[in-house]
């Protein structure tokens, strides 16, 4: 789908947050613009006038992209143990090889912080959703790192699917 004008939009209360994605988006998205570049804080919370404003200044497409979770995930790792070889034992250095090549690892669980977005691709000249995805990411230590690959992620497969055209970030 070709739009002529999108409105990228990442939904956060936190600015960096939202500017770090909206700008991801513009990057790589052509004909595109980042949301707090021309909406007023003050018609972000209001739907009437959000539309108003976006359609007076003549967006056909946009993307929003939001988290929607935060969530926990345990995942078990199981131990491993090989079986000392008796001819390991002749020597002290024949058992130091053969122990060390099968200590005992009991296994453990691993707890990842795992983050839910959800991206959404909008025609505002019929609107409707015309594209819906929801992507994770496990243990971010870096906000601005994971808003990009979340942007990478969704914007590659939007263009695989032929949602909208994309362009490679500029560095």
């Amino acid at each position: 789908r070709q739009f002529a004008k999108v409105l990228n939009v990442f939904i956060s209360s936190e600015a960096n947050t939202r500017r770090s994605g909206e700008d991801a988006m513009t990057r790589r998205i052509p004909r595109s613009v980042s949301s707090y570049t021309i909406l007023p804080d003050s018609v972000l919370t209001s739907t009437e006038k959000a539309k108003a404003f976006v359609v007076a200044q003549g967006f056909d497409g946009a993307v929003l992209m939001r988290p929607v979770a935060v969530d926990k995930e345990t995942t078990y790792v199981p131990g491993t143990s090989a079986y000392a070889v008796p001819a390991g034992y002749r020597s002290a250095w024949g058992y130091w090889g053969t122990g060390w090549s099968g200590a005992y690892d009991p296994g453990h669980y691993r707890q990842d912080q795992v983050v839910y977005v959800e991206s959404n691709v909008y025609s505002l000249t019929d609107d409707k959703l015309i594209w819906s995805a929801r992507t994770k990411t496990y243990n971010p230590d870096n906000v601005p790192k994971m808003v990009d690959e979340i942007v990478d992620g969704s914007i590659a497969e939007m263009k695989k699917q032929g949602i909208v055209t994309a362009t490679q970030p500029s560095q």
